[in-house]
């Protein structure tokens, strides 16, 4: 969820809590964070790391984050994106994520689409998830890659994960839509 729509993790009230920075936050590949409440959750955590005061819980957090020479390369990718989302707002970009996937979503069901994203708000946000039988998700995300460099992923047989970020155009989700229509037409389904 970190970069796809705000999160407050006092608010959650959460133990622990982890993130791919790369994903939604389209931070360099190898970023990530790793959230622990207190003092009472870091004592039962273990670092897998042993370097430089790995084992002196007086430094709270900080022993968790030294793992020797650090990719500084990485570290400014990982800046970069935060101050770009920053830039945006979080509120700018989890309505545009919620827009374009209820976009895509409602013209999925139209198709013939099944419904199996969350009605809640609170449990989705920039993806939409249908189950399209007849169609088998393997072979049209073979096709769609191998012919139009479309990128989608699913459950098999039939269920699609269709994924908005913010910087997807509505041009972009109506060609990946007429290419569903065209594979569709295609195998007769």
């Amino acid at each position: 969820a970190p970069g796809m729509m705000k999160v407050d993790l006092n608010d959650i009230g959460c133990d622990l809590y982890t993130g791919s920075m790369h994903k939604w936050l389209f931070a360099t590949k190898g970023t990530g964070f790793l959230y622990l409440r207190d003092k009472s959750v870091m004592d039962r955590v273990w670092n897998t790391i042993a370097t430089g005061g790995y084992d002196d819980p007086t430094r709270m957090a900080d022993r968790y984050m030294q793992i020797g020479s650090s990719c500084i390369p990485t570290l400014m990718g990982l800046n970069a994106a935060i101050s770009f989302a920053d830039s945006i707002g979080m509120e700018r970009i989890e309505a545009r994520n919620r827009m374009l996937a209820d976009y895509i979503h409602a013209e999925m069901v139209k198709r013939g689409a099944e419904d199996w994203t969350s009605p809640d708000p609170a449990l989705r946000c920039a993806i939409a998830t249908v189950n399209v039988p007849p169609v088998q998700r393997m072979e049209l995300q073979d096709w769609l890659w191998k012919y139009h460099k479309v990128r989608i992923r699913g459950g098999n047989p039939s269920k699609l994960r269709l994924a908005t970020p913010y910087f997807l155009s509505r041009a972009d989700i109506d060609r990946f839509l007429g290419l569903f229509d065209e594979y569709r037409k295609m195998k007769g389904a």
